[in-house]
């Protein structure tokens, strides 16, 4: 049987773009290619994974071993493919290079006759298991209270430092001379936007820069705690079974592997929209033909353009956040490929940044701007923006992390508080927040979604659980999936057929629950440490469900099958 069910499709390609890719977006996208995988003995092996590469497109594709152990994938990009097997403890080698094209179905048999990597244990990629990655290692109970160095620079961290950042975000800062460069040079753009901050004087970021440079540099092994693992380390050692077995998982590798895709979203003719928080570009992604896209934001005069939060919201706008020293929020009109901006005025850090934008019912549009302890609301219609600061941030005297948002059946916008262990409810009109203790110690909750019937779901990293949230009596309800400490980050509802999705970033696997049942599916990636922060139901297909990997700068999406 097909894996896609075959469409053709037309679309208009924009002048604006620079495109990677595909030459043609329709003409060469049919290929097929089969095989069986078999174990040392000969012998068929179904539920075993199949990987598909097609090195020059940087496309990966996986599929599931079938009755008799064979595969089949079609709608490929013709061209060459290398294919490997994995199954259970073992795994073939790759195969040699399979020609696909329009006359030429590819055939390729693989033989699991190699014993596979040690297994991965569950953790936030390039760390340790336990260490929780990025904010969560700051907080978590136990931890260290962080504290500067001594040193010539430790002063001028002090007074001009931590007006804006508190001592663990500046500590958790590891950068390369180049990179420590590059934020001193925002740090002094975003002193122009402060309503109070007070810029360096060329001496102070001469000695600011040895200071950090020295102390909160990157380590070793490209900045990584662990050995690059085995690309297949993380999936699982055992067969696939029943519904597990019926998906395909697809991922395309960008360009520059270190733009940081932090953030997708989904327009309404399904592609896949990326901000890039280093390399300061929109990029797309077409499920069907895979042609990446990238688009340049309009130009700023400040070095550097930090693209975060997007969101595909009503009218065909994809609204994102440049949270460089420009402090804009834009939205782009996918259809006619035009920009809008809306520019923040001065603000306390002189920036406004967070990765999770949404858009309200009314109109207004909402950020969490992470570092700085506030939640902002833009009325596009009058450009006015205003903001809250978190309760518990001002008590503790640093942020509370106002982190994923959701916006519930009623109207109110549920934060995700993820460095106090507790969610925010603003009301949409007044600002005020009411905060609430979440029942799992150390949940460190990220992102959330919200389901047809206007309740709450929300990954609590931390905890590895998932949790939702009733918004007529915001009763909380833990769930744990199968797989434990699998990091669970973000969750997306496909509202059609009240199903949940999550990122399970610590294990590099994306679940399906079904509240009816309260049963989870699981489905691997492709490979180890994707790290996929976030992901997206198309609820125009919500058999497709996207992902964006930051520190791999790989995106993509897994389908279900028939």
């Amino acid at each position: 049987m097909s894996i896609w069910n075959r469409r053709a499709r037309l679309l208009a390609f924009f002048a604006v773009a620079c495109s990677i890719g595909l030459s043609a977006l329709h003409a060469d996208n049919d290929g097929v290619l089969t095989g069986v995988v078999k174990d040392n003995t000969g012998a068929p092996v179904v539920g075993a994974f199949v990987k598909i590469k097609n090195d020059a497109r940087k496309l990966t594709f996986m599929v599931i071993s079938q009755a008799q152990g064979k595969y089949s994938i079609d709608r490929l990009p013709y061209g060459k493919y290398t294919v490997q097997g994995i199954g259970g403890e073992v795994e073939s080698k790759w195969t040699s290079v399979v020609d696909v094209a329009a006359s030429k179905p590819g055939a390729a048999d693989v033989a699991l006759d190699t014993q596979r990597a040690p297994a991965l244990a569950p953790a936030w990629p390039f760390e340790l298991p336990g260490g929780g990655g990025g904010e969560a290692a700051m907080v978590r109970p136990g931890a260290a209270k962080p504290t500067l160095p001594d040193g010539a620079g430790k002063a001028i961290v002090e007074a001009k430092c931590l007006t804006c950042h508190d001592v663990a975000r500046t500590i958790n800062a590891r950068a390369d001379k180049a990179r420590w460069t590059r934020i001193i040079e925002d740090m002094r753009g975003y002193a122009q936007g402060s309503s109070f901050a007070e810029d360096l004087t060329d001496a102070e970021e001469k000695v600011l820069f040895d200071y950090v440079s020295e102390n909160f540099s990157n380590r070793g092994n490209a900045g990584r705690a662990t050995p690059v693992p085995d690309v297949n380390a993380r999936l699982p050692r055992r067969l696939m079974t029943g519904a597990e077995m019926r998906y395909v998982a697809v991922e395309f590798e960008m360009p520059d592997i270190k733009a940081e895709p932090h953030e997708v979203t989904v327009d309404t003719d399904g592609n896949g929209w990326i901000t890039e928080r280093v390399g300061g570009k929109l990029g797309k992604l077409h499920p069907k033909t895979y042609q990446y896209t990238v688009v340049n934001p309009p130009p700023v005069k400040t070095k550097t353009v930090r693209l975060n939060g997007i969101w595909a919201g009503p009218n065909n706008k994809i609204w994102f956040v440049d949270g460089g020293p420009s402090r804009r929020w834009l939205s782009l009109d996918s259809k006619s490929m035009e920009f809008t901006t809306y520019n923040l005025p001065k603000t306390k850090s002189g920036q406004v940044s967070g990765n999770t934008m949404r858009t309200h019912p009314n109109g207004t549009v909402w950020m969490n701007a992470i570092g700085t302890n506030t939640v902002w609301r833009l009325d596009p219609k009058t450009r006015q923006f205003d903001s809250w600061e978190v309760p518990t941030g001002v008590k503790l005297g640093r942020s509370a992390s106002p982190y994923g948002i959701a916006i519930d059946g009623a109207g109110y916008v549920w934060v995700m508080l993820n460095a106090v262990n507790k969610m925010g409810r603003v009301h949409p009109v007044t600002g005020h927040i009411d905060e609430y203790d979440i029942p799992v110690p150390n949940s460190f909750p990220r992102k959330a979604g919200f389901d047809a019937h206007g309740d709450i779901w929300v990954g609590l990293h931390g905890a590895g659980k998932l949790m939702k949230i009733d918004h007529k009596t915001t009763k909380f309800t833990v769930f744990s999936p199968p797989t434990e400490d699998s990091g669970v980050y973000a969750a997306s509802v496909d509202h059609k057929n009240d199903i949940v999705w999550i990122a399970q970033q610590h294990v590099d696997k994306i679940a399906s629950f079904d509240p009816k049942t309260e049963k989870f599916v699981e489905y691997p990636l492709a490979q180890a440490e994707e790290d996929h922060r976030r992901l997206e139901v198309d609820q125009n297909n919500p058999k497709r469900i996207w992902w964006s990997g930051n520190l791999t700068g790989r995106i993509g999406y897994i389908e279900l099958l028939d």
